[in-house]
């Protein structure tokens, strides 16, 4: 299973991401463009070195070089489940997917977040996590707005795409996502097992902090 999460910056993806792995795909491997590039910075290669000084630099990684870092990494891995959080970021790498995964089933869910609901996460996420990119939070956004036409235009001629309202809470959003996985009773058999099922209308813990409603199909 190859799951593609793309949609702005605060809208959810690496919250959705986590819930996946800790409470449903124990197995799933998450892949992030930033966490790849710093691990490749990090090997003494090349190219490795090449991404520490444009990082450093504060220089932007050209599409060529996230592409090779993101296909190396997926050429290691052999038949696992993967989730890659935001990524493309332009049409080339956009196109790049079919290079990568060739006719491979590709479950591509896009975020769609209000600009208002966005900037209040944003706000409240750079409270408590101080992250130093919230700052620029509304440069990045147009920045995405821009591009992220092209991107669906570039994707959706080789893969569907599931757009998926995340204004709602998490544990609606993460029922949405698994309902689109296709993720049901069958798969989801070891949770009956590892949470407690407070009613007939099967309402049950997901993580620690939230809860989600799955009805029978």
């Amino acid at each position: 299973m190859v799951i593609v999460f793309i949609g702005p910056p605060g809208c959810g993806k690496g919250t959705q991401a986590n819930i996946l792995k800790d409470s449903i795909l124990p197995d799933l491997n998450i892949l992030t463009v930033s966490s790849l590039l710093k691990e490749k910075s990090q090997d003494e290669s090349i190219l490795g070195k090449e991404i520490k000084n444009k990082m450093d630099n504060g220089d932007l990684i050209e599409d060529t070089v996230v592409i090779s870092v993101l296909k190396e990494k997926v050429n290691t891995m052999s038949n696992e489940q993967i989730l890659i959080d935001g990524f493309p970021r332009s049409s080339i790498q956009a196109d790049s997917l079919i290079e990568i995964f060739g006719n491979d089933d590709l479950n591509i869910i896009n975020f769609e977040v209000d600009d208002d609901q966005l900037l209040q996460r944003i706000k409240k996420r750079s409270i408590e996590e101080s992250r130093a990119d919230d700052s620029f939070f509304e440069k990045r956004l147009q920045i995405y707005k821009k591009s992220h036409s092209e991107i669906l235009n570039s994707l959706k001629k080789n893969y569907p795409v599931t757009d998926i309202q995340a204004n709602d809470k998490i544990s609606t959003v993460t029922a949405k996502i698994v309902d689109n996985l296709g993720l049901n009773w069958g798969n989801l058999y070891w949770l009956l097992n590892t949470f407690l099922i407070i009613s007939p209308l099967q309402e049950f813990s997901i993580g620690k902090n939230s809860r989600c409603k799955f009805t029978s199909k």
